[in-house]
This record gives C-alpha cells, structure tokens and sequence, in this order.
C-alpha cells in the first residue's frame, strides 16, 4: 500500500459494469485509483468524472502488470478472457478483484485459487449478492432455525437481454444464485440436473432451468432466462416452519417471511380433505427490516478489509471454484437432455 495507507488499483475494462466498479472504488477513502485500462479509447470518457488527472489512461494491461504504483488490479473484462488476465496479474503480485464468473472451467478456477495462495496475494469474484443486506439477513434466519428444516430454493432471474456474445445466460446469470444458494446452506451441491434452448438462435443457451441436489435431500431450483420480457430476481427459501421470499426489485419491502406451514400428524389414510384443511397452519407475515446499502460498495469495502487482513474473504476463489463446478456439471447434463451430473469437487 502507499504511504497513505490507501489501497492503490488499477482496471482493466471498462465497458458494461466496469465503470460501475471504477465508480464505488472510487469513493471509497482507503481507495486511489492509479490506472484505467480498455483497449477502446473511448470508454476513458465512461469514468472521466470519476478518477483524477493523475490516473493514467491506457489500452495496454501490461502497463498494469508492470507497475511498481499498484497493490491490486480490478478485472471486468469479457469472461472468456479472465483467466489469462488473472493469471498474469497475480503473478505479477497483485491482489485481484474479478468480476464473476472467475473462469469458464473449474480446473482454470482451482489453477488460480493455487497461485493466489502460493503468493499470499488475496483473490475476490464479484459475487454481489452475498453482500446484500437481504441475503446476510436470509442467513441469519437459517442459522437461528426460524424456517426449521429446509426442503428446498427456487430462484428466478430473467430479463431481456443484455445478450452476451461470448457466454451463455447460464454463465451470465446462473453464478449469483448458485453462489447464494451455496452460502445460505454452506454446502455444494453433490449433482446438477439441467436443460436448456437457445430460442434467438445464438450458439450458446438463452434460456435454462438447472436443478440443484445439496447434501441432506435439500433440492435447489434456478431459472434463467435473457429472453423473458418480465425482469425478476426473486429467491425463495422453503421449510418446515416458514418461507422466506426475497424480491431485489422491491425496494419497500424486499425481504417477507411467511409463517404459513403446513403439518403432517396423521397418517395418509386417517386423513380426509377437512382433515386436511386443519392440518395447514397459518401464521404472521413479517418484513424484516433490512437497512438498504448498495452490494457494490459493500463488496468493494470487503475487498480492501481482506487486503488488509481485517475480514473475511467470502467471495473467494474457492467459492467460485465451487460454482463453476456446478456450471460445468448442469452444461453436461443439458448434453445429455437433463441426465443429473456430478459436480467434481
């Protein structure tokens, strides 16, 4: 770090979503940004307002990689070319924040969760949604039993478009609920089950439903779409006691717990429609209070307390790890018209 105490970094890309990440990293006070990097000199215009007169503007990454000035380097970069640009800056002694996903493969992922390890340098996947205030709050009910058992997690995340050219909508979209269906039960699963279409014609996925199976018979569920007109990015969590639902384009009440069960205390012969009916247990519905704060500034702060070694790092390389196994695995299921595939761990 400089002299100042403050964490120096450099970006390479800034197209979609990198300014977004230029924009939070720069607002942050233990934050100076050194270097902007994209091989279109236009996008400089994207971030112009957000960085100094100091900060060097270049299309060459090893501008970055070569500087002596930088403690870390922000990667938002197409996913087909993240590893190679991982890879060099960690070897170049880096600490590293990648945009999700880390890799297109697993093996790639574990190359780099190595090589970070080996040279003490902290590796980040921008995983944002472990760093939503609902979802932390989601954990805290799971840990303090308020759903009781857990039976099963349907999330659905859909729009129209943005279509990606060099990845799928499973690799675009599927990585944030499998990362946060895997933080919420701390497991992977042990198989994927999946199916997929292509309706723009495109030569990758548009459309898929990826079946889940985690340890003790918990089923997880995730639909994605970049063709459904109607955006939604909602997740449910099932149990014995209540259901959890979080909606993030609701930004009165996001997060709502249902109270509503239902019992089985009789046989299924002693049990007759009224029967039925009374075993069905109504309850509260309540919103929790969930304190509003952008995932992207949080997400970024915890990059700079886990440089620092103040916190704990986890959107890390193994959690990504762990979600790109599962990609891998539901990619050859769809091959194989929904066959369930192991995930390799």
């Amino acid at each position: 770090m400089s002299l100042s105490g403050k964490l120096n970094v450099g970006f390479i890309g800034l197209g979609h979503w990198g300014p977004n990440l230029v924009r939070v990293f720069s607002n942050h006070s233990d934050c100076s940004i050194r270097y902007v990097c994209d091989l279109e000199k236009s996008n400089f215009k994207r971030v112009e307002k957000l960085v100094t007169d100091e900060c060097i503007k270049t299309t060459r990454t090893e501008v970055l990689f070569e500087s002596s000035k930088l403690d870390a380097i922000v990667i938002a970069t197409p996913a087909s070319t993240h590893y190679p640009l991982v890879k060099k800056a960690l070897q170049a002694g880096k600490h590293v924040f990648c945009e999700k996903p880390l890799t297109l493969g697993w093996q790639q992922d574990r190359e780099l969760c190595e090589l970070a390890e080996k040279s003490g340098l902290i590796l980040m996947v921008g995983f944002t949604f472990l760093f939503n205030n609902a979802i932390r709050k989601i954990k805290e009910m799971i840990e303090e039993n308020r759903m009781g058992q857990l039976y099963y997690l349907t999330a659905t995340r859909t729009h129209m478009g943005l279509v990606r050219e060099d990845t799928s909508a499973i690799w675009d979209l599927a990585p944030h609920d499998i990362a946060v269906m895997n933080y919420l039960l701390d497991a992977v699963p042990e198989r994927v089950s999946a199916v997929a279409s292509s309706p723009l014609g495109l030569d990758n996925p548009d459309v898929s439903f990826i079946n889940l199976f985690y340890p003790d018979g918990i089923l997880g569920q995730i639909h994605v779409s970049w063709v459904d007109s109607n955006k939604e990015r909602i997740l449910r969590v099932i149990g014995n006691k209540a259901r959890v639902v979080f909606n993030d384009l609701d930004g009165l009440e996001p997060l709502k717990l249902f109270k509503k069960r239902i019992g089985v205390e009789a046989t299924q012969e002693e049990i007759n429609y009224g029967d039925f009916k009374s075993l069905l247990r109504d309850g509260d519905i309540i919103s929790p209070n969930v304190q509003l704060q952008e995932p992207l500034r949080k997400i970024a702060d915890s990059f700079v307390h886990v440089v620092r070694k103040d916190a704990e790092n986890i959107s890390d390389g193994v959690s990504a790890c762990n979600v790109s196994s599962t990609i891998i695995a539901a990619l050859r299921s769809i091959e194989k018209s929904g066959s369930p595939e192991k995930v390799e761990q």
